[in-house]
């Protein structure tokens, strides 16, 4: 309650501020200014909004520290109400010493110093929100943001003719964007990067599902530093000169001074690298740190100039053609563990035969959290999922999401890219155009199934409507085919998608494809919707957290929906196979992380935020196989070319290049990579620089190569590949495609 007496206080204070004004007005005979009472209101406002919400509960001003920056930012709104109530005696000193007649006789030089001072509050007002230490921010960059902000504040101020509105616009647009800065930070842990902006509707439809928007004391001291910007461009436009009605000579000078303020900044942030120049680089292992540091201005622009990367080094096409085949060649001509070994035929033989129903559930947040020893004596994780014994495969999966960005582990497992190779924050979904990307929906189409995609929200989410038509779905079944679904905190459950994928099977005895995007799991976890005899409440360095408790509750949810399913397919009469995997983890193990964990190199230390587990499972014997949950740790962008060769699936060439460059290069994702001796590297670290063996070699000459096939089969011309790979693919068995009786929606 701290915050909400400090906040009322500094209500109180305006409230006498004015009232002492008004008294003195009346005893002089003097009227009031009429815009006093709006320009003080306003502020007013501002410090009820702040008392009410911390009366709620919804500021945290726990520590002394918080208290001290509440009392500092009311003291600034105060000062400003103070400033207006005295401003026309302000600026009638600032006419004497900027007028014609005054001492430094020169006002439109005078305003556009006060529009650079203002662009100084507005960079803390956008910064303070989230990034309270500055002296952590390297002066540079710090300099630069300020620059940035400033000389757009100018050019609007001039763009405008003199007048403040512009300014005052961009100075609340940054506030604004450094609270949504503050709130995505604190649900995932991760700041806003370019990639965010494709996504708007999908952030937008989840916004308010189970987060509690809690504020600090620094969101209070940005939005004080806000005020004060406003009150300095204001106090600018009234000492400018006016521009003389009729006067062009006034005119084209002013939208001179704009264009050179604007145009200057759009060429210095299009033509000048940030990443290559002047090294503001966002690093994936470490993005919030990259944004301390370096300001929220320069590290998001310069994750919007390599939003689309670079071509590798020294590529061609027919140089990534010839690599491809290549090591497709090399998988084929394998006898121990590739296309010609005896476990790889029999598999062949019976999927010929018979092709397996393929199921792939990637269930929203699903991790393994025991991998952090101290977060509970008793907790073991998923008991049910690290108890399956009969799995083809299963292990780690390290993954290029963390407290979010589902679609991208999504887009890795379904087309067999790697985001290690595409720009910082980037979420190709909603970026590039991926009519033409090879992916595992159209390679099932192709071999005769019927293929479903399946996710209980709404189908433009990650702009999957699109994707998944791209894809080649045959049908995606959205929030609306799951009607009357059992929920759990108000999203539909994994047990009740399973039903759905159950009632599939049901209705149609031909081969499918299904893929299962599930719901259940999504932060926010503080909603305290989990009923009484689902909750799970651990003891964490003597604290319960609430966020921890609801999350492990919903695992435990999940780790029964799927023993439920699993029993209900092993008593089916027909071939399945399961692939089940979890996207990211939550947003705050990387409290514990660094807590618990010192004293390790970074890429180990980095790594284990970027893992889940996964699973490879069949309810027939699979040929070539023994079932006994051999251990294979993968990164998604592997897993969908390793669940075809276990299965006995027809494989793409790319798929072939990615089971033999495994040998090199086991795991990689857009933190660091790992090499055939488990050792683990940052992606920015060179194997062969920090081993020097032949080993590291080889897993560097894999990453390169790797990367030029990628860039080939997103960016290079791939589309005459796409249509070979999946001709030779569908070339392989006999087409019995699945009567379709749904159109993709």
């Amino acid at each position: 309650m701290f915050a909400a007496l400090v906040s009322l206080v500094g209500a109180a204070g305006t409230v006498l501020l004015v009232l002492k004004h008004l008294k003195a007005c009346k005893s002089t005979g003097d009227t009031p200014s009429r815009t006093l009472f709006v320009r003080c209101g306003l502020i007013l406002l501002i410090q009820l909004f702040f008392t009410v919400w911390s009366a709620i509960g919804l500021v945290d001003c726990a520590d002394p520290m918080a208290v001290v920056v509440a009392i500092v930012a009311h003291a600034l709104l105060c000062g400003c109400a103070y400033f207006n109530i005295h401003r026309d005696r302000v600026l009638e000193r600032l006419q004497a010493l900027l007028g014609a007649e005054g001492k430094f006789a020169h006002p439109l030089l005078a305003a556009s110093i006060m529009i650079l001072l203002a662009g100084v509050f507005a960079t803390l007002g956008l910064e303070f929100s989230s990034n309270h230490d500055l002296t952590w921010m390297y002066p540079l960059c710090l300099l630069l943001e300020w620059a940035l902000v400033a000389f757009a504040m100018l050019g609007l101020f001039f763009l405008f003719q003199r007048r403040c509105g512009g300014a005052v616009v961009l100075a609340v647009a940054l506030y604004v964007l450094g609270l949504a800065e503050y709130f995505v930070i604190l649900f995932k842990s991760m700041p806003i990067s370019p990639g965010d902006l494709t996504a708007l509707s999908t952030a937008a439809a989840v916004a308010g599902t189970g987060f509690t928007y809690t504020i600090t004391s620094f969101c209070m001291l940005s939005l004080a530093f806000t005020v004060i910007a406003i009150q300095i461009c204001t106090l600018a436009a009234q000492v400018a000169p006016k521009r003389q009605k009729g006067s062009w000579r006034g005119l084209v000078l002013n939208l001179l001074i704009a264009i050179v303020c604007l145009g200057g900044i759009a060429a210095h942030t299009t033509l000048l690298d940030y990443y290559h120049t002047l090294y503001i680089q966002v690093y994936s292992w470490r993005p919030l740190e990259s944004y301390y540091r370096q300001g929220f201005l320069p590290s998001f622009i310069s994750g919007a100039q390599t939003i689309k990367p670079s071509k590798p080094e020294d590529y061609t096409v027919s140089g990534a053609k010839k690599l491809i085949s290549e090591y497709a060649k090399e998988y084929d001509g394998n006898n121990q563990t590739g296309g010609s070994s005896a476990t790889r035929l029999e598999a062949t033989k019976q999927f010929d035969e018979e092709k397996p129903t393929v199921i792939a559930v990637m269930n929203e947040t699903f991790s393994d959290l025991s991998i952090y020893q101290n977060m509970h004596a008793d907790y073991q994780g998923p008991t049910y999922f690290k108890s399956i014994d009969d799995c083809l495969s299963r292990g780690r999966l390290y993954v290029s999401a963390y407290g979010g960005g589902t679609a991208n582990t999504e887009f890795e497992f379904l087309t067999g890219n790697s985001m290690a190779y595409l720009g910082s924050g980037v979420y190709p979904y909603t970026t590039y155009d991926l009519t033409d990307t090879e992916n595992l929906a159209a390679q099932f189409k192709s071999l005769g199934y019927y293929t479903t995609a399946m996710h209980p929200n709404h189908g433009t989410n990650w702009n999957r409507e699109n994707v998944y038509k791209d894809f080649g779905f045959d049908q995606f079944l959205t929030i609306n085919d799951f009607q009357n679904a059992e929920t759990l905190r108000g999203m539909v459950t994994d047990r009740a998608t399973y039903d759905k994928i159950l009632e599939l099977l049901d209705t149609n005895s031909n081969p499918q494809f299904i893929f299962d995007v599930t719901m259940q799991n999504h932060s926010g976890y503080d909603t305290g919707l989990i009923p009484y005899d689902k909750q799970m409440s651990l003891n964490i360095d003597g604290e319960f957290n609430s966020n921890v408790n609801e999350y492990v509750s919903l695992i435990q949810q999940s780790d029964e929906a799927l023993k439920y399913f699993l029993n209900k397919l092993s008593k089916l009469d027909r071939k399945v196979v399961v692939v089940f995997w979890g996207d990211h983890q939550p947003f705050f193990p990387d409290t514990y992380n660094d807590r618990w964990f010192t004293n390790e190199d970074d890429a180990t230390h980095q790594e284990r935020l970027w893992q889940t587990s996964y699973i490879i499972w069949a309810n027939y014997d699979v040929a070539g196989n023994s079932q006994t949950s051999h251990e294979e740790d993968l990164s998604s962008n592997y897993l969908s070319s390793e669940l075809m060769k276990l299965i006995g699936a027809p494989l793409t060439d790319y798929q072939k290049a990615h089971l033999t460059l495994r040998q090199s290069l086991p795991a990689l994702n857009s933190v660091g990579y790992e090499d055939s001796q488990d050792r683990w590297l940052l992606s920015s670290s060179k194997s062969d620089e920090a081993y020097n063996d032949t080993i590291a070699a080889a897993c560097e000459k894999a990453r390169s190569d790797y990367h030029a096939m990628q860039y080939y089969m997103m960016f290079g011309d791939g589309k005459d590949i796409y249509t070979k790979h999946y001709q030779d693919a569908a070339n392989e068995t006999d087409p019995n495609l699945a009567p379709g009786t749904t159109k993709i929606k």
